[in-house]
């Protein structure tokens, strides 16, 4: 048999991993006592001291002493109430936890009781609670984390690390409780204060700043008994880590995989690789549905039906940000300083791919970093052609600077957007949704797929195929996308119906899919030599092209280079 005290560690580790971890569960303790105001203090990350104080119903004397005993708890009575879980804490062990971790006292006022109590542990040891006086609410301190397991205390990041991990902690927990005023202080100094006025829009001012806030757009979505709710922002204020997409599932912040998923799945064709999409969304549901009984920590849920909770926030989030229309794109800045400081997820437009290039550039007698303006790319309409470059890349000339596009990535995004808009059932009227062969073409594509191939039928003749089954591993095709390369068939029709198998994002993934590789074989190849007229028309298909400015398979297809860039570049201010 275990002693008790090793017993107790081992348990609390499951639930206390790090000063951020006994943040969570105190402030989430705030939340569940019905507060309005949650106050935040913690010294050294947390490791020396963490104060929680909130506006509460608080405890009695006797709710106190039996607040630190494990799976002592009154939010949950029998099993059946497991089903049911619309509180943050059920399991009772949190307290007991970082009572086996660390010194903590509790102050707390129940308005039905005559005066406050105050009660101590120490070293595993509850005290008898003492009558105080005391604000309504609960004040909790949390002293020495881990100082009587150096082992453990050892493996904590740097002061400013932990510190920085509290923060967060209470920044989603204001955000998913807008309602709520919070407000942390770290080492003394005012980190972070929300209102607590009811808007979302106000929360995530004060948690992600004036600047990145005003650009957040409205989420509703409603659909199959689950509703998303929430902001989003637009491609060009994507971050370099997902720091900044914030899901909740009634109200309760979770790391769940196929829920960013579905989130980063909207912005296909949006951003470029390693840029991560802006977002604070509820998922509300009937709490019967989801499971958030699978880790101790609560970090993860479990869906009844993952598959129908994907698609309500892919949609959710794909209807909010066909609404964006043409995106702005971020220009690099004239200054290492300043491109520095965008793509560390400052509040700077991060410059995203052209980072590298920018920091190549000779800045030679340059005055430091400068102001960049954004160019619309619904002006690429206006913007005047200069030539080709190897074959590959189109310059042109506008109204702020110099652009350089990746002609074969500009057509792919351009294609993309119009075939994912006919798959989806968005496409202009009069659009031609197919190219009939003059001669049907035999193409071997397996016995897989053509067993698949009349489950796929609907989503490629939305695409522009007309397919039949011809004979064991063989399709015959009448009809190809406008645009399709006849030399490239094999290969597209391969690919097509590979991406239309059973894919974790469900029809939006096969969708893309799809898309995406009809664009790139349709696309004009990089490499290929392009007449005047053909860059116009391209042009002027990217002036009405939604979104950011990114081919389907997340490489950049522009880089704008404006006019301050290049005076300081080469030396002329």
């Amino acid at each position: 048999m275990l002693k008790p005290e090793v017993a107790e560690a081992i348990a609390a580790g499951e639930v206390i991993e790090r000063p951020a971890s006994v943040v969570k569960e105190l402030v989430e303790n705030s939340l569940d006592a019905g507060a309005h105001r949650i106050t935040v203090e913690f010294q050294a990350g947390g490791a020396e001291l963490i104060r929680v104080a909130d506006d509460g119903d608080g405890m009695s004397a006797a709710e106190l002493g039996l607040a630190f005993q494990r799976h002592a708890t009154s939010k949950l009575s029998v099993i059946d109430d497991l089903a049911w879980i619309s509180t943050f804490g059920f399991r009772g062990e949190a307290l007991a936890s970082i009572a086996s971790a660390a010194q903590v006292s509790a102050t707390s006022w129940d308005r039905r009781s005559s005066s406050g109590a105050r009660i101590e542990v120490t070293d595993r040891e509850v005290a008898v609670p003492v009558p105080v006086a005391a604000p309504p609410g609960t004040v909790v301190e949390v002293r020495n984390l881990f100082g009587k397991t150096p082992a453990r205390r050892a493996f904590l990041r740097s002061t400013r690390a932990e510190a920085s991990a509290c923060l967060r902690v209470v920044a989603e927990a204001a955000l998913s409780r807008p309602d709520v005023a919070f407000e942390v202080r770290v080492d003394g100094r005012r980190s972070l204060g929300a209102p607590g006025r009811g808007g979302l829009q106000e929360a995530a001012r004060s948690v992600l700043g004036k600047a990145e806030s005003a650009d957040l757009h409205a989420v509703e979505w409603t659909g199959g008994g689950v509703s998303v709710a929430g902001l989003i922002g637009p491609p060009e204020v994507a971050r370099a880590s997902r720091s900044s997409l914030v899901l909740m599932v009634n109200g309760r912040r979770v790391h769940q995989r196929a829920l960013v998923a579905a989130v980063e799945g909207a912005y296909r064709g949006l951003l470029p690789v390693g840029r991560y999409p802006v977002a604070v969304l509820d998922i509300r549901c009937d709490p019967s549905e989801v499971d958030v009984n699978v880790h101790p920590t609560k970090r993860e849920v479990r869906f009844g039906d993952e598959s129908r909770f994907f698609e309500a926030v892919q949609r959710a989030c794909w209807g909010a940000l066909q609404g964006l229309g043409p995106g702005q794109l971020p220009l690099p800045s004239g200054g290492r300083a300043g491109i520095g400081s965008a793509a560390g997820g400052g509040s700077a437009r991060a410059p995203g791919p052209w980072a590298e290039l920018a920091e190549e550039l000779p800045l030679v007698g340059g005055p430091g970093p400068v102001a960049a303006p954004s160019e619309p790319l619904g002006a690429a309409a206006s913007w005047r052609y200069l030539g080709q470059a190897h074959n590959r890349y189109l310059v042109v000339e506008t109204s702020t600077g110099i652009a350089l596009l990746d002609q074969h990535a500009a057509h792919e995004k351009v294609l993309y957007t119009r075939i994912l808009g006919r798959l989806r059932g968005s496409a202009p009227s009069g659009a031609t949704p197919a190219q009939r062969l003059l001669q049907p073409a035999l193409v071997e594509v397996g016995p897989q797929a053509v067993a698949e191939l009349a489950a796929a039928e609907p989503l490629l003749e939305r695409a522009g195929f007309e397919l039949a089954a011809f004979g064991e591993g063989t399709v015959r095709c009448s009809a190809v996308p406008p645009g399709s390369r006849l030399s490239e068939l094999p290969q597209l029709l391969a690919e097509v119906l590979a991406g239309t198998q059973e894919v974790p994002e469900g029809e939006a993934g096969k969708q893309h899919r799809v898309a995406a590789s009809i664009a790139c074989h349709s696309a004009v190849r990089f490499g290929d030599p392009v007449n005047p007229e053909e860059v116009a028309r391209l042009l002027s298909d990217l002036a009405d092209t939604p979104g950011g400015i990114t081919c389907p398979h997340g490489r950049p297809a522009l880089l704008l280079l404006s006019e301050t860039h290049l005076l300081s570049a080469f030396a002329r201010r």
